[in-house]
């Protein structure tokens, strides 16, 4: 145990530990390792049955004992692998909920060396990942032979390799050393979010495959007759014939050297467009594979060859023969790239770019994209980007649809990244891939990534930047460049440092944001400085006569000071007037040399909202209309400044004309989101206020509710933790007025009480625990007030559990909540308002204002139907009376087996209430969620006998089934503020 125990903290160590001590610059030396595997697939079982030989060459300087083998399709084996863990936390549930017929794995692996059988292990802490140990060391200069059968069940299609019946992505399939750099050896996990580093080598393949197939692959093809056969059977495409026939096999060879991975696809379905283009002299053919005929277009096409050129004229030549695209199934994003060959879930022409596009970043150049994923996605995206950018000849209409495709693409990146840093779930883009949240590994890796190497070509230039590229990709081409090497060569062919660039940007994750504080003019001079945030980056600033642009001066030192007689044609100066460089706020980037709003921008009034990312300030008008029963229909306006992305501070000021109450009403909302670097994710304050009408008693009020709030939401361990804490403290005053003119009396008539007025304060603490499989949440709270001028304080606390249990089934489960609490106060006051009390509420009692009602307080017709549930959750139309002593509420219901929308509830409450005779009071029923957990409908079958006569004698009559149906109409989660803060670009 205590050898186990110290090679599993060795272990940890190497596979996390040492991302902290990473050399970042390249060895001169490079292994090599050369492949020869011959594999049979087995179309009725779907098994790959083959035998690999692989000859190591160590080039390093280092004697190697041992070789580290990636047995990648094992991660497919059981819920307990580095990508099945993975896929959880990333709120996929696919693969876990799978059928045990569904999984994959490899074995009937039996490793040799020199032919001289040898001690290995499987890594105990990843079942993909193996050990061998060598039979004597193998020197600088040295080569072995290392050889094993193979036997893989291929999974159906959970991530990248796997079956869509009979159509095969064989990808991550084989035995394959890690490699071997200079940080030592690089064993890895298969992941879905996070993809690979290999050695570079030459593989000499055998496919035998059913006849029938028509296969593609990394490589060139070397058997003649399936070239033949393709081409012919190629044009038929669409002819289904997933059948489970046996079919005489084929053999197909291929061979490919310079590569570092090797995937093939195959299907009885393919059709083929094939195609072919001369790149500087170089004949390179292009294919399309597909079960669809709708993809073989020539759009799809132009865009390989769109690919092929502009990275070959901007990054180095296709060195390979063909390039490659296979339409099929997969779930690992839109598109995964191999060295060749692409397979995409869809075809267009930003996907087939992109992934074409790989070829160069990935495929040539073979970075480290597991520990640096933005050597390749964030260079490959800015490459796609720049790419498809049309031409001035380029007048089509085709292309105008691109152009607007590909800037609505860069636009909806670059406002996911600002929203990110601005609510302080921004990451930096020089992460480890396994460390990104799943949404930040496209906003910050392909999103943000691509928007710095923008910044990087507008300081550089386009030619320049162009330089650096080529002189990289010559230099180290089939060599896996480190992040130092790309800063050397860049730093070179530039001649300007650029620590800017490749620490702050890449490896920073501070906010970026470029202010102007001030222009002063004096002796023909102007000097010009920017407030803290811009982080010693360069940047460029526009001058302006009038309205047009009379140049642009790059920034890398402040201040800066314009002197000459042009200074007095200046009317302003802007920071990235071309929006070339990313800026979480543009609202702080222009200044006027003369006029009282000297920093005020495009002042104007817009209908509904716009993207937060121009300069130009803004007032937005948004239509309201609304309805309850006491004010009848509502119609206004709300001058708001909500939008996407998020801002620091928001606003909201809606009146609202009620046309039966004549009266005005409405929201004012304000709130400040600060995101402090340390200790909070954000701290959250604001102030809502709110005023409709309602019935307290049998006469007509208006409610003016204010609460004030700050939340405190601590910042998580990693911000891939599903765990949350937050303390939330709030002050709620509640002023209501008697409504006299749309009264007919001439006093209320509830004991003459003119003015209702109340307050109260309310602290709690929650921690929540959102993973995937048995989510749960614990909230502790204390709630203290009372009448205004009066002695009525009362003190309530309450501790409320939340938890689902999942069902082997995905989105199956049944949850239970408990919640206890008391209710202390001083005797002689009527405190009933405030109480915990048994039933659900019809609004009357919402003392705190926070539900948005149709009928608050309704006693008949269907909005008295509408409950919100109180802290004990019962079901139940009406309430039963108030708890004076301590009790708990138990509340469950369960999903119920296949489609079945229906959920069977059962709620109890226990208590030692004077009040009640029953110490143990249920309902139960069944439900149904027409929109989960806003819109459920409650069909009550059961409830305690003190339920029942408590309604008699109220004169209700709920022994009729149809009398205690009731429902939650949960109407706040549609407020706008609300729907804008939900908005997700993808």
């Amino acid at each position: 145990m205590k050898q186990k125990s110290v090679f599993l903290f060795s272990l940890f160590l190497l596979l996390t530990l040492r991302s902290f001590a990473q050399k970042t610059r390249q060895a001169e030396w490079q292994q090599r390792v050369n492949y020869k595997i011959d594999v049979t697939l087995d179309d009725q079982q779907h098994i790959l049955r083959g035998f690999e030989t692989m000859e190591y060459i160590n080039n390093s300087p280092s004697v190697i004992e041992e070789i580290y083998i990636h047995i990648w399709p094992n991660a497919y084996k059981n819920n307990q692998t580095g990508f099945a863990k993975q896929q959880l936390e990333n709120g996929e549930t696919d693969f876990y909920y799978s059928k045990e017929e569904d999984k994959g794995y490899i074995d009937s692996l039996d490793f040799f060396i020199n032919g001289k059988g040898t001690s290995w292990s499987f890594d105990p802490a990843q079942i993909d990942i193996v050990k061998i140990l060598l039979n004597k060391p193998l020197k600088t200069g040295e080569s072995c032979t290392i050889s094993t059968p193979f036997l893989v069940k291929i999974p159906k299609v959970f991530s990248r390799l796997g079956h869509d019946k009979q159509t095969y992505n064989i990808t991550q399939w084989y035995p394959k050393p890690a490699v071997f750099d200079v940080n030592g050896w690089n064993p890895i996990p298969y992941l879905n979010q996070g993809e690979f580093y290999s050695e570079f080598g030459s593989f000499d393949v055998n496919i035998t495959l059913p006849k029938n197939y028509i296969i593609a692959a990394t490589g060139v093809l070397l058997t003649k007759v399936e070239e033949e056969f393709r081409n012919d059977k190629g044009k038929n495409t669409g002819v289904i014939e997933n059948t489970y026939i046996k079919t005489p096999n084929k053999t197909v060879h291929f061979f490919q050297d310079s590569i570092h991975d090797f995937a093939w696809f195959a299907s009885k379905n393919f059709g083929i467009m094939k195609s072919n283009i001369v790149v500087q002299g170089k004949n390179i053919e292009t294919f399309v594979y597909s079960q669809k005929e709708k993809d073989f277009t020539e759009e799809n096409m132009e865009a390989i060859k769109t690919a092929l050129v502009y990275y070959s004229n901007n990054a180095g030549l296709y060195p390979y023969s063909h390039a490659t695209v296979v339409k099929s199934e997969l779930k690992a994003g839109g598109g995964m790239e191999y060295p060749m060959i692409t397979v995409c879930d869809i075809l267009n022409r930003e996907v087939i770019i992109h992934e074409v596009g790989h070829n160069w970043f990935y495929g040539i150049l073979g970075s480290n994209e597991r520990r640096y994923p933005w050597m390749d996605e964030s260079i490959n995206s800015f490459f796609e980007a720049e790419s498809m950018k049309p031409t001035e000849a380029a007048k089509t209409k085709n292309a105008k649809k691109q152009s607007f495709l590909l800037n609505l693409n860069d636009y909806s990146m670059e406002l996911m990244a600002i929203n990110a840093m601005r609510t302080n779930q921004a990451q930096a883009v020089g992460l480890h891939s396994a460390e990104y949240t799943n949404l930040n590994y496209g906003t910050m890796v392909y999103g943000k990534g691509a928007l710095i190497f923008k910044h990087l070509q507008a300081y550089l230039g386009e030619e320049m930047l162009k330089k650096c590229f080529n002189a990289y990709y010559e230099a180290f081409k089939f060599k896996h460049p480190l992040p130092d090497d790309m800063q050397t060569v860049f730093e070179n062919v530039s001649g300007k440092k650029l620590d800017w660039f490749f620490q702050t940007l890449v490896q920073g994750n501070d906010k970026i944001d470029y202010k102007i504080r001030a222009s002063k003019s004096k002796n023909n001079s102007i000097t010009l400085t920017a407030k803290k945030s811009s982080l010693g980056l360069p940047f460029p600033i526009g001058i302006y006569s009038g309205k047009t642009k009379i140049g642009t001066r790059w920034i890398e030192k402040e201040p800066i000071t314009i002197t000459g007689d042009s200074v007095k044609t200046i009317s302003k100066f802007e920071i990235d007037p071309e929006m070339a460089i990313m800026d979480i706020d543009r609202k702080n980037n222009q200044v006027n040399t003369k006029g009282l709003f000297k920093t005020w921008t495009n002042p104007g009034i817009k209908l509904f909202t716009r993207p937060d990312n121009k300069p130009n300030r803004e007032l937005y008008v948004l239509p309201m209309l609304g309805y309850n029963i006491h004010n009848g229909f509502l119609a206004g306006v709300a001058f708001h400044n909500w939008g996407f992305p998020q801002r620091k501070l928001e606003y909201m000021l809606a009146p609202m004309w009620g046309f039966k109450t004549n009266t005005i009403n409405g929201y004012a909302n304000v709130s400040y989101k600060i995101t402090p670097k340390k200790l909070f994710q954000s701290v959250d304050l604001g102030v809502n206020n709110a005023s409709f009408a309602y019935k307290p008693y049998s006469e007509t009020y208006t409610y003016y509710r204010t609460k004030g709030y700050v939340n405190f939401n601590l910042k998580p361990k990693t911000l891939r933790s599903s765990r949350r804490n937050k303390i939330q403290l709030a002050y709620t005053n509640v002023a209501s007025r008697w409504l006299e003119k749309y009264s007919e009396t001439v006093q209320p008539n509830a004991l003459s009480i003119q003015e209702i007025n109340y307050r109260f304060g309310k602290i709690s603490f929650s921690h929540s625990n959102t993973r995937e499989i048995d989510p749960y949440s614990v909230g502790l709270s204390l709630e203290g007030g009372g009448y205004t001028n009066t002695d009525s304080l009362y003190l309530k606390p309450g501790l409320e559990f939340n938890f689902f249990k999942s069902y082997n089934k995905k989105k199956k489960g049944f949850s239970i909540r408990a919640f206890c609490g008391t209710f202390y106060s001083k005797t002689g006051f009527d405190n009933g308002l405030f109480m915990y009390r048994l039933g659900s509420k019809n609004g009357a009692f919402d003392y705190g204002m926070d539900q948005t009602l149709m009928g608050r307080g309704a006693e008949s017709g269907l909005w008295s139907r509408n409950i919100t549930p109180g802290e004990d959750n019962m079901k139940i139309l009406g309430t039963m009376g108030n708890f004076t002593k301590p009790f708990l509420s138990l509340n469950v219901n369960s999903t119920l087996p296949g489609k079945i929308p229906f959920r069977p509830y059962l709620d109890l409450c226990f208590n030692n209430n004077d009040l009640f005779n029953e110490s143990l009071i249920y309902t139960a029923g069944i439900c149904l969620p027409l929109i989960p957990e806003i819109f459920i409908v409650y069909f009550p079958l059961t409830q305690s006998k003190y339920i029942t006569d408590t309604q008699a004698q109220k004169g209700n009559d709920i022994t009729n089934f149809k009398q205690r149906i009731c429902f939650t109409l949960v109407l706040n989660e549609f407020e706008p503020h609300k729907l804008f803060k939900r908005i997700k670009l993808f």
